[in-house]
């Protein structure tokens, strides 16, 4: 018997007569696991939220078709009918947490499920240690990262072990090494009869775990057993076009003629942008950054890398003058940290947002610079179009996908034409295209003379930049500073940092060695993305 049935499902959302999804149909049995994958806004939350029955429940919707969730009709029976046997993993972890402390927050689905006391207990114990957050038992939720927050709600839905997970981008804000640690406690959870269905863009995690592959594009769904069958299916210029990141082994298979790709190289000017001395901050009686001492030149792009908790965003938030409270020396374009200097990204989208509709947000960067209301939203309206988000422009920003989200939250900042940027995991909810398309866009800032500083989880997207420096932060400290050939050699400090590089760049011991191979790696995406033709949505 299927432990998820899916026949001819389509689901329209809120009130409008469209459906997001068209004719979606698949089965799982007990120990498989379905990969969901499909362009940005293509409806893969939507599918999740339908199958765990929070729409039509909590978000208004038309569901037609029948559906079948461990035993469960999800439209009829709503999210307290398949409490226990369906678990899921949103993919905005800030929506999801909701108790004051970490153990408390995994004990609150056990208590509603009456479990008793001993046994909540060492469920709790026992999830908090495959999440890799038992030492942040006792540790409130607020103050958490959001990679924290999301590990978190992750241990919360594993410690009732439902029938059924449904994931969506479960790693996204996660470090690499967690990640992989994460997935295989999922591949464990999985053996033991669980049924996995999930939204990951990051696809070297899942692929000795999946069993299927929906791939959906327009609302339509294409099954297929692997990523072969995906390619002949939908066809590699199909899936390039929909964004959808394939393994860089696959890729080399399929396109073996790749065009040399110039390298980028960045001469930085002379004037220093950003300038901190044994910078220090602490918050709630811990200390985030210890006596942190960085130096950045115009026109550099400089990743800042490390495991969840070590402070990236503390460090980006005083630069950026939102964090108030610090010792040490902070200089900002020749002054005191503020935030009417610089064009700041938040790592959640929803946390910057301050208007109704899309165009009406993008245009309060222009409010910003002086523009009238009219201009703004005509330049806007321009401005999105031009980006290929026309369609966007009138909805509501509650009603678009995270990934949108984050392409709007990054038109804002751009248009506030600033001299430094910090973007805080930029590239976080985005399929592939979009990605490019944001690396694209980077590098243009900085041929400009602009100054980006960016924080990422993403391993893959560092060889694609022309990167003057890495910055790998743990526990608050700076514990590498140089070039990413020189980190993908210094393999001493990648535990520390948790960091994993792409597999085609994690076995060189030379700086030149590891030259060439990035040099390989880029060719070998960017041939079959046409990294420098198709990336340009941001220009």
């Amino acid at each position: 018997m299927n432990l998820v049935s899916v026949k001819s499902l389509s689901v329209a959302v809120g009130f409008k007569n469209f459906p997001v999804l068209k004719d979606i149909s698949f089965t799982l049995e007990k120990g498989e696991a379905l990969l969901v994958v499909g362009p940005t806004g293509a409806g893969k939350s939507t599918l999740l939220l339908t199958l765990s029955g929070v729409i039509p429940e909590l978000v208004h919707g038309k569901v037609e078709g029948e559906v079948r969730v461990a035993g469960h009709n999800p439209t009829e029976e709503g999210l307290k009918g398949l409490a226990g046997d369906v678990g899921i993993v949103f993919q905005d972890p800030e929506a999801q947490v909701v108790m004051e402390t970490v153990f408390d927050e995994v004990a609150f689905p056990l208590e509603n499920l009456r479990y008793s006391k001993d046994e909540i207990t060492r469920r709790v114990e026992d999830a908090l240690l495959k999440a890799g957050l038992a030492e942040y038992s006792s540790e409130e939720t607020d103050p958490l990262s959001t990679g924290l927050k999301q590990r978190l709600a992750l241990a919360s839905a594993l410690s009732y072990e439902p029938k059924v997970l449904l994931l969506d981008e479960p790693t996204s804000h996660i470090d690499p090494a967690s990640s992989k640690r994460i997935y295989e406690v999922l591949k464990s959870y999985k053996e033991r009869g669980g049924a996995l269905i999930m939204v990951e863009h990051r696809l070297e995690y899942v692929e000795g775990i999946i069993d299927k592959i929906l791939f959906i594009d327009a609302g339509k769904g294409v099954l297929c057993r692997n990523f072969e069958e995906l390619v002949a299916k939908v066809g590699l210029e199909g899936l390039t076009e929909a964004g959808i990141w394939l393994p860089t082994p696959l890729l080399g298979r399929f396109f073996t003629n790749a065009p040399t790709v110039p390298a980028d190289r960045l001469i930085p000017g002379a004037n220093t942008v950003v300038k901190t001395v044994n910078l220090s901050v602490r918050a709630n009686g811990k200390r985030i950054l210890n006596s942190i001492s960085l130096e950045v030149r115009e026109g550099e792009i400089v990743a800042i890398i490390g495991p969840n908790g070590s402070g990236k965003t503390t460090l980006l938030k005083t630069l950026a003058g939102f964090t108030r409270r610090y010792t040490g020396e902070v200089s900002v374009l020749g002054g005191p940290p503020d935030y009417s200097k610089v064009a700041y990204t938040t790592q959640v989208p929803e946390l910057q947002f301050t208007e109704r509709t899309v165009a009406e947000e993008v245009a309060s960067s222009l409010l910003v610079r002086g523009f009238s209301k009219q201009e703004a939203l005509k330049v806007a309206r321009r401005e999105l179009e031009a980006r290929g988000l026309a369609h966007l422009s009138d909805r509501l920003l509650y009603e678009i996908s995270q990934g949108e989200k984050r392409l709007i939250s990054l038109l804002e900042t751009e248009l506030l034409d600033r001299k430094l940027y910090l973007l805080d995991e930029p590239t976080f909810g985005l399929d592939f295209k979009n990605t490019l398309s944001v690396l694209s866009w980077v590098r243009r800032l900085a041929s400009k003379g602009k100054t980006v500083l960016f924080v990422t989880h993403d391993s893959w997207v560092l060889p694609l930049l022309p990167l003057t420096a890495v910055v790998g932060l743990s526990e608050g400290t700076v514990v590498f500073r140089g070039t990413l050939q020189e980190l993908l050699v210094r393999k001493n400090v990648w535990d520390r940092l948790a960091f994993l590089p792409p597999a085609e760049l994690a076995e060189e011991s030379s700086v030149s060695g590891a030259a060439r191979a990035i040099e390989n790696y880029r060719k070998k995406v960017v041939g079959v993305y046409e990294f420098s033709k198709k990336a340009q949505p941001h220009s």
